[in-house]
């Protein structure tokens, strides 16, 4: 949870922070490193209530697990303490799922599940059979349920049409820019990603790397918190790929700083195909807002690519092949006039992720609950 840069503490920090102090508390995972965003004090309240396990260790799962006794005491202090009308508990967590929906259960408050990734879709084996039995009393229990994209409420309208569900977006706070034309692409070519590289891109990031490799007077960026050694592991470090870190803050500056943007999204891996269809990359905002013209590689079915191409804000590359991603570098280098529409078409497509119109559509369902 804010402020620490990750993907759910990020949606969840741009949201907050159309919040005042006495109208919200965040409750989360203290960052083991410490905080990296500046976090202000007239923006609602942050509370740790677990502790952070180091990125390298293996046994985060069962350490969070052993703390849900803790997590569940401080969460019930809080809500009685401040007679917290509402509780929304934010999934991928689960642990946190758990507490926020004991906590609604012991204190009568009314209970939202925020869901930023699928649960039960997205598991195997034994753990398939836990998780139908805790989302069947999540969802039971729930007043209403928040999804994190337009993707993934039809999926769920499709797998539980009975449920109480609508989609609460990412959202940003930054004003929007106006369309400025962007430079002319540089030599070498500079493409930059953002964002971890995990099993929801991981295959996609491989064969734009590979792209990259065959063509000409080109380099990548990495501009991402995973690890080096596993970035190497997977051979992504190869000539003309370069490892970066920077601030949650300075993202924009950075990709503004890049001549294409890439955007890549996962066709196979570690998870479902349900997650694949439904994910909706936190990154995705910063790409929209930067200014230059964004590159991705996505699967056809996916509602990423369903997005991108129904707003022509990106030059979408959605089947796995490297030798097509080589002509969408190409073709972008050398069209002035596409790169200025991906552009203007982002920026319009980025008016619908503004956190206050995002922020007034979740207090309108907060309060059409209550009464």
């Amino acid at each position: 949870m804010p402020p620490e840069p990750t993907g759910s503490a990020v949606i969840i920090g741009n949201l907050a922070r159309q919040f005042g102090a006495d109208e919200m508390i965040v409750a989360g995972e203290r960052p083991h490193r410490g905080p990296s965003i500046v976090w202000h004090d007239d923006w609602p309240r942050v509370v740790h209530i677990a502790l952070g396990w180091p990125a390298k260790w293996r046994g985060a799962r069962w350490w969070r697990r052993l703390q849900v006794p803790f997590m569940l005491w401080r969460s019930l202090l809080l809500a009685l303490q401040h007679r917290c009308r509402s509780v929304v508990a934010v999934f991928p967590n689960e642990e946190f799922v758990l507490t926020g929906y004991l906590t609604a259960l012991l204190t009568g408050a009314a209970f939202y599940p925020y869901f930023h990734n699928t649960w039960l879709e997205n598991r195997k084996g034994r753990t398939r059979g836990i998780a139908r039995w805790m989302q069947s009393l999540v969802f039971a229990r729930a007043d209403h349920v928040f999804v994190m994209s337009e993707g993934m409420l039809e999926l769920y309208r499709e797998r539980y049409p009975d449920l109480k569900c609508s989609a609460l977006v990412h959202s940003f706070n930054e004003q929007i820019p106006r369309f400025t034309p962007p430079p002319e692409p540089g030599s070498p070519l500079r493409l930059t990603i953002c964002g971890s590289i995990t099993e929801s891109c991981k295959d996609a990031t491989l064969r734009v790397s590979e792209a990259i490799s065959r063509t000409h007077d080109t380099h990548l960026i990495l501009l991402t918190g995973t690890p080096q050694s596993y970035l190497a592991e997977l051979g992504l470090l190869r000539d003309g790929v370069r490892y970066e870190t920077v601030s949650r803050d300075d993202i924009l500056t950075r990709l503004r700083q890049a001549d294409i943007v890439v955007l890549p999204h996962g066709f196979t891996g570690g998870y479902s195909q349900e997650e694949y269809r439904t994910i909706f990359p936190t990154r995705t905002i910063e790409y929209l807002l930067c200014g230059r013209p964004i590159l991705a590689h996505s699967p056809p079915d996916s509602y990423l690519t369903k997005f991108l191409k129904q707003h022509e804000c990106a030059l979408v590359v959605d089947n796995p092949s490297v030798s097509e991603l080589v002509k969408a570098i190409e073709l972008l280098r050398s069209d002035a006039d596409l790169r200025s529409k991906i552009i203007r078409n982002a920026l319009k497509a980025a008016e619908s992720f503004d956190a206050k119109s995002v922020a007034a559509a979740f207090r309108a369902r907060l309060r059409g609950n209550k009464t």
